[in-house]
């Protein structure tokens, strides 16, 4: 598997962050590699959602199992996924530094099908988290008004 972890000061409380993260069906909107997502059940904290993502190469299709610890974590597992044997991971804040601000950590354990060689999973896994955490810092922040 793929291993890969970021993170990034935004310009937001916590509790406000959180909300952009778990409304799923507005990443299309500010995710230019998210072409669809539905939220398909689950109850509380517990949702299931597919997400229809273009990789490049193709667009992919996959649902994972997100459970929420409001306002601090997210975290999910994945349920079923093409060319994926694996997708887990979390979001972790906390406060910053500074007052109305997150400490966001993102972190991802990506296991492609077979036919991917190692080295392309871990560049996938890595170099797509700073343009993930520059998309939901610019979200939350036009959407809660924080500091540019």
């Amino acid at each position: 598997m793929a291993q890969a972890s970021r993170s990034a000061t935004i310009n937001v409380p916590p509790e406000k962050l959180f909300e952009v993260i778990v409304d799923y069906e507005k990443y299309p909107e500010f995710l230019p590699e998210v072409k669809k997502v539905k939220v398909e059940g689950g109850q509380g904290s517990i949702k299931e959602v597919t997400y229809m993502v273009d990789i490049k190469a193709k667009v992919i299709t996959y649902t994972l199992k997100h459970t929420a610890e409001r306002p601090t974590k997210l975290s999910w597992t994945m349920v079923k996924g093409e060319m994926m044997k694996g997708n887990d991971g979390a979001w972790t804040l906390k406060p910053g530094a500074q007052p109305g601000t997150t400490e966001a950590t993102y972190a991802i354990d990506l296991k492609l099908s077979s036919l991917v060689p190692g080295f392309i999973e871990k560049a996938l896994a890595e170099q797509s988290l700073p343009g993930l955490l520059a998309n939901f810092k610019a979200r939350a922040e036009k959407l809660y008004g924080g500091k540019a």
